[in-house]
């Protein structure tokens, strides 16, 4: 999609989640690889606000955000504030280039919304709460109790984590061990 288009190519989930950003935000687009020369274009001024508080989040130069894997929008005030949103309605999960993504920018301002049936907004995982389960450099961020079980210990795991993973309730996973302080899992 051309992110200036007439007539945006969105589905129900993202249509909504447009009028929800657009209800509280200055300026709302639909973010694709190569969005940003178009942004320049069209919001000269703004932009290089918003470029500058990115690069600052980030560490880095904004240019290499706009690739594969960039959530779905990108809102921002006319001050430069923003925000990238990722939609995922019902069972939709996060590919790999989305990880990815997420795991490069780590600064960035950004936020999953989980949609039940396009009616509304279940859950919001902002991108400091999935660095806190999943992408942060250092061991030991969480803390879970361990249980014994008759079938051997259990392990609560955040809802977060579970839906990155796309685990369910009575799911059963498989696990080795990768060093003494870390499990990998497999849940395939």
């Amino acid at each position: 999609m051309i992110p200036f288009e007439e007539e945006a190519s969105l589905n129900r989930t993202e249509k909504y989640v447009e009028g929800m950003l657009e209800n509280k935000w200055d300026n709302v687009v639909r973010t694709t690889p190569g969005v940003l020369e178009d942004i320049k274009g069209r919001y000269p001024e703004v932009s290089e606000k918003v470029s500058q508080r990115i690069s600052r989040d980030i560490e880095g130069e904004t240019g290499n955000v706009f690739r594969s894997g960039v959530p779905d929008f990108m809102a921002f005030s006319d001050s430069g504030q923003y925000l990238f949103v990722e939609v995922k309605s019902d069972k939709d999960g996060l590919r790999h280039t989305q990880l990815k993504w997420l795991k490069d920018f780590k600064g960035i301002n950004c936020e999953i919304w989980f949609t039940e049936h396009s009616k509304e907004v279940e859950d919001k995982l902002d991108s400091s709460e999935l660095q806190a389960y999943s992408l942060r450099e250092k061991k030991g961020d969480s803390d879970h109790k361990v249980e014994k079980t008759s079938e051997g210990f259990k392990v609560n795991l955040p809802d977060e984590l579970a839906a990155i993973t796309g685990l369910q309730e009575d799911d059963r996973i498989r696990w080795r061990l990768k060093s003494k302080d870390e499990l990998v899992l497999d849940t395939r």
